[in-house]
């Protein structure tokens, strides 16, 4: 699903939107440390309970794509927050909390009767792209809710048709600094794109890149493992070691491929397991396909681009991959505790006109499937039924999911701005740690954090 037929991903959107908060909240049932699940589900020491379930918060996000907001308000939720974008009077995308500051009402559920506004269903008020209420139509024009009254607004910008948000308390960073380089080159360069979702926790579906062994296994039957388009890595019980990049990337250094070669040959195909007394792969038939195919495939230069940008994490919540001929992106942006909005983009530089109506033509007919829902839907069978929460006993090849744990809690913007706000500077909320069945109110934060500090109304006659 999602590669031709968009069922799948229009009922979890309107499943979210039917999924609003409304009335009181309800407390969730808390251990006695605080934490929603049981005090020996960690284990001292462990990195996972300081990483926010909710993402990172001091970043620019790729939300949706601009085509998706219309002529109505359009109700989206991102890093648990909700929130409405509609267009502003310029005909840009912008994003206000979906919650309406007057009584809660969600704004998502209004119109825009006037263009550049959107009007809240219950009372009438009219908000701009700035936040600002220009008007409340149940009051009269001599309202004076007008110029008072301000909805929390989130920094949009539209780049190659994606909107990007940025969802931090801070002052937005430089886009470029989170964005990737294709999004600023010009439409001689082909920009491709789809979504979907997964069912778990955003660092859980990017965890899975630079996994030493994954690929082999996981994906053994897909499309592009039995064409021999991507082989994966080699088998090696010793992991990559790992370097920051510009304090917003991390990268694999060396993978020891050859640890299994001998004589100058290639590792066998088929290893012997004294454990189970058997070989794995137990049969040699994929190799029939990726042989013939193989004989089609060319080998190719690295896509070029800049060490940060190459194939790598980077925060807040991406993965890249350098397949030579095109520059692969995934971003795992946090919906909830437990669902992830997946973005795949697909970038390729092809100046002439045919080139990219090629390159468009095999991206809609074959490879947005066989990349992004036949290979990447392999991930997700494996990582959505992990149980994140319980003890890990980490492998010697997981040396780099470590170092994306510590690089996260350590290196982060959402980590300088906690660790400024404890030398006395502005400060970042602890994270609390990703539970077993996260309650939807421990991940909402309080109305200050989430809507914007509250402004209070000018003193006014008793009536």
């Amino acid at each position: 699903m999602g590669a031709w037929d968009r069922r799948f991903e229009n009922q979890i959107e309107k499943e979210l939107a039917a999924q609003k908060t409304k009335g009181i909240l309800e407390a969730p049932a808390a251990c006695d440390n605080g934490y929603l699940v049981p005090p020996t589900q960690w284990v001292p020491g462990d990195v996972r309970a300081s990483i926010p379930p909710l993402g990172l918060r001091e970043y620019w996000y790729p939300a949706l794509p601009a085509s998706k907001v219309g002529r109505k308000p359009l109700f989206w939720l991102m890093l648990g927050d909700e929130m409405v974008f509609f267009r502003d009077a310029q005909g840009e995308v912008v994003a206000l909390t979906d919650v309406c500051p007057h009584r809660g009402a969600s704004l998502s559920e209004g119109d825009c009767f006037y263009k550049g506004f959107v009007t809240c269903p219950y009372h009438g008020a009219c908000f701009d792209g700035r936040g600002e209420c220009a008007a409340f139509l149940t009051e009269g024009p001599d309202s004076r809710m007008v110029g008072d009254l301000r909805a929390r607004t989130y920094p949009t910008r539209t780049l190659r048709g994606w909107v990007f948000v940025w969802m931090g308390d801070g002052a937005p960073a430089p886009i470029e600094e989170d964005v990737p380089p294709e999004f600023f080159e010009p439409e001689t360069s082909v920009l491709l794109s789809s979504y979907s979702y997964w069912y778990t926790n955003w660092l859980v579906a990017i965890e899975n890149q630079m996994d030493a062994h994954n690929c082999f296994f996981v994906h053994r039957n897909c499309v592009k493992q039995l064409t021999g388009i991507h082989l994966g890595r080699p088998r090696t019980p010793l992991g990559p070691r790992s370097k920051v990049v510009n304090g917003r990337a991390l990268t694999a250094v060396g993978t020891n491929r050859s640890y299994y070669a001998k004589d100058g040959k290639p590792a066998p195909y088929q290893m012997y397991y004294p454990g189970v007394d058997g070989v794995w792969p137990l049969h040699r038939y994929r190799l029939l396909w990726r042989w013939f195919f193989m004989l089609f495939n060319e080998r190719r230069k690295d896509y070029e681009t800049n060490e940060e940008w190459s194939s790598a994490h980077h925060l807040p919540c991406a993965v890249r991959v350098n397949y030579g001929r095109y520059m692969y992106t995934r971003y795992a942006v946090p919906v909830k505790p437990n669902l992830s909005r997946i973005l795949y983009f697909h970038h390729a530089r092809r100046p002439s006109a045919l080139g990219r109506l090629c390159e468009r033509t095999r991206f809609f007919l074959f490879h947005n499937w066989s990349q992004n829902y036949n290979f990447s839907a392999q991930d997700d069978n494996v990582a959505s039924p992990c149980r994140w929460f319980t003890p890990e006993y980490l492998s010697p090849t997981d040396t780099h999911l470590v170092a994306l744990r510590k690089f996260i809690v350590e290196g982060s913007r959402d980590a300088v701005r906690r660790k400024a706000g404890e030398n006395g500077h502005a400060s970042q909320p602890a994270a609390e740690p990703l539970s077993a069945a996260p309650a939807q109110p421990a991940a909402l934060g309080t109305p200050a954090e989430r809507y914007g500090p509250r402004r209070d109304a000018h003193p006014r006659e008793s009536p």
